[in-house]
């Protein structure tokens, strides 16, 4: 049985109205990787340091969508800075 993966991905951005317009238009890959965002929030200190909460199938669907060349395309395009930082977790309540 695949246990899902909720991730929270942890990256600064060159701009965040500009990087959001960019998250948005990536649903279609998203989708293909099987990745349900729960969330998408800003540090209050600084607005262009972004978390992005994320479930996917299980740990070779993360793997998948993060070594997409189009999703690390779609990140560089949107202005993401430097690699994210990841949790992995699973969920249990």
């Amino acid at each position: 049985m695949n246990t899902p993966i909720h991730t929270h991905m942890t990256h600064e951005v060159a701009d965040f109205n500009t990087w959001k317009p960019n998250f948005d238009n990536g649903q279609a890959l998203r989708d293909k990787h099987g990745v349900k965002i729960h969330g998408v929030y800003q540090a209050h200190d600084n607005p262009n340091m972004v978390t992005v909460h994320a479930e996917m199938p299980d740990m070779a669907a993360m793997e998948g969508f993060m070594a997409d060349p189009a999703v690390q395309a779609t990140m560089h395009e949107a202005g993401v800075i430097g690699r994210p930082e990841m949790r992995m977790m699973t969920r249990h309540a």
